[in-house]
């Protein structure tokens, strides 16, 4: 089983545990197999993350990051601490949450997409 990202669901995914919306609606029950749809009513709802496992139940990759070097990882978290210095993220839940979402996109930015190397003086 392997919680990922929305952005990172396919159709042809099943559902490894039951999702629920923030009312504690249950929106689709554990086993079922998503389609574009359910991503769709994902998004309406607000839903971040899904734990799900392939349709032949093997797990699908890892998520990128989750296989982020510690460096990559650490620059994200540096990035998202400058950008929230002023929201008070140990006081307001939304605000943390808010934060660690935009810490794990930043986190797969960096890592798919690593910065070219620092051009050398002189040249």
């Amino acid at each position: 089983m392997a919680r990922m990202l929305l952005e990172t669901l396919t159709a042809g995914m099943k559902l490894s545990k039951p999702v629920f919306n923030m009312n504690g609606v249950l929106l689709l029950r554990a086993g079922e197999v998503l389609t574009a749809k359910h991503l769709d009513i994902f998004k309406t709802w607000g839903i971040r993350e899904a734990d799900v496992l392939r349709e032949d139940g093997t797990e699908p990759e890892a998520p990128v990051e989750a296989t982020a070097s510690p460096e990559v990882r650490a620059a994200a978290e540096r990035q998202m601490a400058h950008r929230f210095r002023r929201a008070n993220v140990t006081a307001d839940a939304a605000m943390a949450d808010i934060m660690r979402v935009a810490t794990r996109r930043l986190t797969v930015r960096l890592a798919s997409h690593p910065a070219p190397a620092a051009s050398q003086p002189g040249r």
